[in-house]
């Protein structure tokens, strides 16, 4: 009799912890998988912002003399970096571009100014993602405390860096 009662205690308390994990692993999953569907979305939001920005490097490569403001811009299509290390090299090199189509009248033309318009739109697709991405990055920071921490730990799930959201 003694024996049953301890058995059912070990088993009360081995379905108890199996219970709350399986609680917690769930919590951090359906924040992590929002994640990580936000960053899949701007993953190709980025590659199609420097798809556009490379036809239009291409554009001005016919046009200026003097090739050195956006020399590194070739390089970046062979660098391997992460999304927020890339967005924020694109709109240093966006800012660039802008800068010289508002200095020189040759680069104002109807088509580079329609992909302006196409970047325009991709940024308003990242901004709200990013924001998203944010959201659930911070949430996911309140969860990681407690007992949860410790199952986030043997998951190997981290909070991530947030994007800029300028």
């Amino acid at each position: 009799m003694k024996l049953e009662i301890i058995l059912l205690i070990v088993i009360s308390i081995g379905f108890g912890i199996s219970l709350v994990y399986f609680i917690g692993y769930n919590k951090i999953s359906i924040i992590k998988a929002k994640m990580d569907a936000a960053n899949d979305i701007i993953s190709k939001a980025l590659k199609d912002k420097k798809d556009i920005m490379n036809q239009i490097y291409d554009k001005y490569k016919k046009v200026l003399k003097k090739k050195d403001y956006l020399k590194d811009f070739a390089n970046l299509n062979t660098k391997k970096i992460s999304n927020y290390n890339l967005d924020i090299e694109l709109n240093n090199y966006l800012k660039t571009m802008t800068d010289l189509k508002e200095d020189n009248k040759e680069l104002n033309t109807d088509e580079i100014n329609e992909l302006f318009n196409k970047i325009d739109n991709i940024n308003e697709i990242l901004i709200a993602n990013k924001k998203y991405y944010n959201k659930n990055n911070n949430l996911l920071m309140k969860t990681i405390k407690g007992y949860i921490k410790v199952i986030a730990k043997i998951n190997n799930i981290k909070v991530q860096t947030s994007y800029e959201t300028k």
